[in-house]
């Protein structure tokens, strides 16, 4: 086994690494477990589906939801969600004030700066304020600021390694056999990020990142599309996208034991073959403008991106 340390570089300032970070999510058959953060240095109100919690500053509180629609209202916006079940295991956490996190970029390395280079060109420039006055300033660090933060590296493009109640180590072990230096990843909150970068500098107490989240309402939501069956020209895919469309949305009606039997069976292997059955029917001649191929690949589009995520924004 090799020790790696994690390399110290300077842009505008040093970086380096510790403190805080990670959500414990928990999944049973029909439930999912989330913690909802409050980051911010004041208690805040959340109701979820009529019932107010309350989470004191700089902590978080955990709850249990059954698979289905949900309502989240925070600060007098409110925003429908599906949770459901995922084919891997995934894990996050709610960020109803919509603050940022921060994932952060470490390097290990056992040949001192030699990756100084690299390191470079995965910095970003942003632009902040220290002492009131605008900074640019250079981090290999992803900001985020999602009501729902999930783990699922499809999300982000990276996955954390450390979540904010996690230490980051100075050294790691890999194997000798490891033939690039490792790279992790640590999720921060706002206000121990800060007190990370003020480590090398007492200044950056004062340093500030913009935060302009949309409102609840202007979110991404995904929804069952809504496609005009009387178009598909053939009638074998006609009668399976009916049908689709008419599963997807039942599934948003339901909860617990009935959305998990629903959705397992949407997105069964009998489901699909059903699909490529459709698909072998619908030829150039009974469907030449490929209507049916179009319309699936519409339905596909509309929830792509929430695969392998235990809840997106919904209607």
């Amino acid at each position: 086994m090799n020790v790696m340390e994690k390399l110290k570089y300077s842009l505008l300032l040093v970086c380096s690494l510790s403190l805080v970070g990670c959500f414990e999510s928990s999944t049973h058959e029909d439930t999912i477990s989330r913690q909802i953060d409050n980051p911010t240095d004041k208690e805040i109100k959340v109701s979820i589906d009529g019932n107010e919690l309350v989470i004191p500053a700089k902590s978080s509180v955990n709850h249990t939801f059954e698979y289905g629609k949900h309502q989240l209202t925070y600060n007098g916006q409110s925003l429908n969600f599906i949770v459901k079940p995922t084919k891997s295991y995934n894990d996050g956490f709610i960020n109803p004030t919509q603050s940022n996190y921060y994932i952060y970029q470490a390097y290990y390395s056992t040949k001192g700066q030699t990756r100084k280079n690299e390191m470079i060109k995965n910095v970003k420039t942003f632009q902040v304020t220290i002492n009131g006055e605008p900074w640019d300033i250079e981090l290999p660090v992803k900001i985020i600021n999602d009501v729902f933060i999930e783990r699922y590296y499809g999300k982000y493009g990276v996955a954390w390694s450390y979540g904010i109640n996690d230490k980051l180590p100075e050294q790691i072990s890999v194997e000798k056999s490891t033939s690039s230096d490792p790279i992790r990843y640590k999720l921060f909150r706002e206000a121990d990020f800060i007190d990370y970068l003020a480590k090398t500098d007492e200044e950056l107490k004062t340093l500030q990142f913009p935060n302009q989240p949309k409102k609840y309402a202007d979110l991404t939501k995904h929804i069952v599309p809504n496609i005009n069956i009387a178009d598909i020209k053939c009638d074998e895919g006609r009668e399976f996208v009916k049908q689709h469309l008419a599963d997807w949305n039942n599934l948003f009606t339901l909860k617990g034991e009935e959305f998990t039997k629903l959705h397992n069976q949407i997105i069964s292997t009998d489901t699909y073959k059903k699909r490529n059955n459709s698909d072998n029917k619908c030829t150039e001649e009974n469907d030449p403008n490929h209507t049916y191929r179009l319309a699936i690949r519409e339905v596909d589009l509309a929830f792509r991106d929430v695969e392998q995520v235990n809840l997106f924004i919904n209607e």
